[in-house]
């Protein structure tokens, strides 16, 4: 009878998986999720360009880690803000229609056997806000005066800052010497974008010596730069005069969770940084704000 009718779900012809073809399913899919974060590795280490494109992606999403950051370069590297489906949702926003989702990996605490903490990760599927109807923020403004990053930047170092008229490198406008812990800064360079490089690049040198058991200049030589390339071009400066162009063959030729690791202290030491940087810029910013106010 047809009052007897009871319409299908959508979807309904699926079966139902057991918890063992769920646990395997998910496990399939952590398992692509890595493979596609060690091809990523290898691939930008083996060509200049690509790698430049994976700093760019990881300066826009320094959040993220490096990890992260290697699989977003690898589905969608012009992404700018990544949410879930539910959280775009609570604010609103709708996903365009045929838009296909951002693999990362979500950390996951847990309880060990023996009652200790752990830590696992988990596939989250998340899309950008260019693949949404939502309001997308203003690109950074390129090739602004830097004059006021520069002051930032010294404000928020983490060693010393002091005045010289001279560096062991004669083209460069800053200096970081671990041994006196201190930055130095030439005096009278007249250009600014010049010294907001040095600036930006000895800072990641500063900050790779305080994260690390051993410093030593010529083996983070290269990380140095590509965190300065990284907060230059988060911050609107020309990144140009940046040496990236020659991937060192000891980075080149590492496995791809050797590479990880050390993407990880480059990210690590950027991030911190920017972290400091952003923080002082609202600072001074909220300082203007309460002088116009009386």
């Amino acid at each position: 009878m047809t009052n007897d009718f009871k319409p299908a779900k959508a979807g309904g012809n699926q079966p139902r998986l057991s918890k063992e073809e769920y646990a395997e399913k998910k496990r399939a899919e952590k398992e692509k999720v890595y493979q596609m974060i060690d091809d990523a590795a290898r691939e930008i280490v083996s060509d200049p360009e690509k790698f430049k494109s994976f700093l760019d992606t990881q300066s826009r999403m320094d959040r993220y880690s490096a990890a992260n950051a290697l699989l977003i370069y690898s589905q969608y590297p012009q992404a700018t803000q990544l949410k879930d489906f539910d959280d775009w949702g609570k604010d609103n926003v709708k996903i365009t229609k045929g838009a296909k989702s951002i693999s990362i990996l979500e950390p996951v605490e847990y309880t060990r056997a023996d009652g200790s903490p752990g830590i696992s990760y988990n596939v989250k599927k998340v899309f950008d806000v260019t693949q949404t109807n939502g309001r997308k923020a203003p690109a950074v403004s390129a090739n602004r005066d830097p004059k006021a990053l520069i002051t930032t930047m010294l404000d928020v170092s983490p060693v010393e800052v002091a005045s010289t008229d001279e560096l062991p490198y004669p083209n460069m406008a800053a200096f970081y010497n671990n041994e006196k812990q201190t930055l130095y800064v030439k005096r009278n360079v007249g250009d600014s974008v010049a010294v907001a490089q040095c600036v930006a690049q000895e800072l990641g040198h500063a900050q790779l010596s305080i994260n690390s058991e051993s410093y030593s200049r010529r083996d983070m030589g290269f990380q140095a730069v590509c965190i300065g390339y990284m907060l230059c071009k988060k911050y609107g400066v020309d990144t140009q005069n940046f040496a990236i162009n020659r991937i060192p063959e000891g980075l080149a030729s590492k496995e791809p969770k050797e590479i990880r690791a050390e993407l990880s202290k480059t990210r690590n030491a950027m991030a911190e940084i920017h972290s400091h940087i952003s923080d002082e810029m609202f600072r001074k910013k909220q300082e203007r704000s309460k002088d116009y106010e009386r």
